[in-house]
């Protein structure tokens, strides 16, 4: 059995080491590809959102590619992603493959899950091998995500333009080529490595800017047209409330535990909503922008998909969240046909206007629409 995945960010480093460390054949999609983008859109209903898109192509891609087993991880609850299973599935078999499929369910994932689920392409792998995998893999996630918060912190910074992210393509070929859990954190301490020994200007002082929305596109530099990049290089230091870590922190590590503390950006929300759940990831991005709005973030963007309601949901809160906290949030919506130049010009204006009212000293003030 040769199984394929679809990416979502840099979730694929973790999960490849993780394969390789279980003897597991895999096709690996093109990172970052346009293609797999083209091809989602093509076979998919054009009201879904831009995530099921690129999943999609990921594994149309995967499975032309030589793959015969589709490993997907879905979810239940008040979004179409609980749907998204059973959907890519229909939509290949119309397409004619054939291929055996293999569907977890991310929303309360287990250690028992991952066993029971993957247990036909395990190649008889004992319980202590997969758990060691397992756990192995987590830490490996949060590694890797740790070494793209240091990438955002010396991005902004740097004296020499570009150094960050040379060391960061140079990291992500490395990791491709990377086989098992040892060689992957090889690449990540050379990268720490790399990225510590670019010089920076620490009299420097930039504006600071909160990310908030839905968990891929916050997560998945391709489909959010390198936001991070795009800012650091523009001079804002960039924090992520939504990385794959932060996810694994929610859905795996919590699942674990006894007892399920509710978790800051849920409590925060409260003051708005007054439930824990409007479905996706909507109840965290009002919530960590509540939080963001008090720990001294010069300004918040909203990314999130087209069509997605539970974003759409909470980017109603936001303005309210601006008004009472007198921090600017903007709010981006992707799809697949978004124009990056226009795109850059939105980042710019709001890059500008945060570096402007820091050095006015000047809150900023919102106009309620019934003031108008």
């Amino acid at each position: 059995m040769k199984l394929t995945f679809p990416h979502m960010g840099n979730t694929y480093i973790s999960l490849k080491a993780f394969l390789d460390n279980l003897g597991i054949d895999y096709c690996l999609p093109p990172v970052n590809s346009r293609a797999s983008l083209e091809l989602g859109m093509a076979n998919s209903p054009e009201s879904m959102c831009l995530p099921f898109k690129k999943v999609l192509g990921d594994l149309i891609q995967g499975l032309n590619e030589g793959a015969d087993t589709v490993f997907f991880g879905s979810s239940r609850g008040q979004c179409r992603f609980s749907q998204y299973g059973d959907l890519l599935q229909g939509i290949l078999l119309g397409m004619g493959y054939k291929f055996n499929y293999i569907n977890l369910n991310f929303g309360s994932i287990t250690y028992g899950d991952v066993r029971e689920k993957l247990g036909p392409v395990l190649n008889g792998a004992g319980k202590a091998r997969v758990f060691s995998a397992v756990s192995k893999a987590v830490s490996t996630m949060f590694e890797v995500d740790s070494l793209y918060a240091h990438a955002r912190r010396v991005r902004c910074r740097e004296v020499c333009k570009g150094e960050t992210d040379r060391a960061m393509f140079i990291f992500e070929r490395e990791a491709k080529a990377a086989h098992g859990f040892r060689q992957t954190r090889s690449a990540v301490r050379r990268a720490e490595s790399a990225l510590s020994k670019i010089r920076t200007d620490s009299r420097l002082h930039p504006v600071k800017i909160g990310l908030v929305g839905e968990i891929f596109i916050l997560s998945d530099p391709f489909t959010n047209l390198e936001t991070e990049k795009k800012l650091g290089s523009m001079g804002a230091m960039v924090f992520n409330s939504m990385s794959t870590s932060e996810w694994m922190k929610k859905h795996f590590v919590r699942a674990l535990l006894p007892l399920k503390p509710e978790g800051r950006a849920v409590k925060a929300a409260q003051k708005y909503m007054h439930t824990d759940y409007i479905g996706g990831h909507g109840i965290y991005t009002i919530g960590n922008a509540e939080l963001m709005s008090h720990g001294k973030m010069d300004g918040i963007i909203q990314l999130c998909p087209f069509t997605c309601m539970p974003e759409t949901t909470a980017k109603s809160v936001l303005g309210e969240i601006q008004y009472r906290n007198g921090t600017p949030i903007m709010t981006l919506i992707l799809d697949g046909t978004t124009a990056e130049a226009g795109y850059v010009t939105r980042l710019e204006a709001f890059v500008d206007m945060l570096k402007m009212e820091r050095e006015s000293q000047q809150p900023f003030k919102h106009t309620p629409k019934a003031a108008l």
